[in-house]
């Protein structure tokens, strides 16, 4: 999976550096562009600019963007589960180009986990008062609860 994910981002970054500018080369308000330190300015696709963006934020341990596949594993659950939960808003995403793959800010996996476990400790604290309402027996309850645990 890595070597498939490393060759993906030559592939983009030799795309990338197929047409740098030439030195002194001014770039535009809006454009995209990649400025090397010796002052060479490669223009760049908005595709090119995001990995760009996301292999450099992820060097400086910053943001960094995951495939669905990534947050799955974050997660401990199937990728087909996180497209589904991006599919109903409860974790945003990005596209890697118009038909690309959905990233996902690993900051907002880990905060959707967060949120995730605090409704199901609420959820499990209303099971409990609700067994304690119906005066569900303690050892009912144990066996009840533990399967949530």
């Amino acid at each position: 999976m890595e070597g498939k994910q490393l060759s993906t981002l030559e592939a983009i970054m030799s795309a990338v550096l197929e047409h740098p500018r030439a030195k002194g080369t001014t770039v535009t308000m809006g454009s995209r562009a990649l400025v090397a330190a010796d002052g060479e300015v490669t223009e760049l696709s908005g595709e090119a600019f995001e990995a760009a963006l996301n292999a450099a934020m992820g060097v400086m341990g910053r943001h960094r963007m995951v495939t669905t596949g990534q947050a799955a594993k974050l997660l401990d659950c199937s990728p087909r589960t996180v497209a589904r939960i991006l599919d109903s808003g409860r974790l945003p995403f990005t596209r890697n180009g118009e038909a690309g793959r959905r990233m996902v800010d690993v900051v907002d996996v880990m905060d959707y986990q967060r949120q995730e476990r605090e409704r199901m400790q609420a959820s499990l604290s209303a099971m409990r008062q609700a067994s304690q309402e119906i005066a569900m027996g303690d050892d009912e309850l144990a066996s009840y609860v533990a399967q949530f645990d």
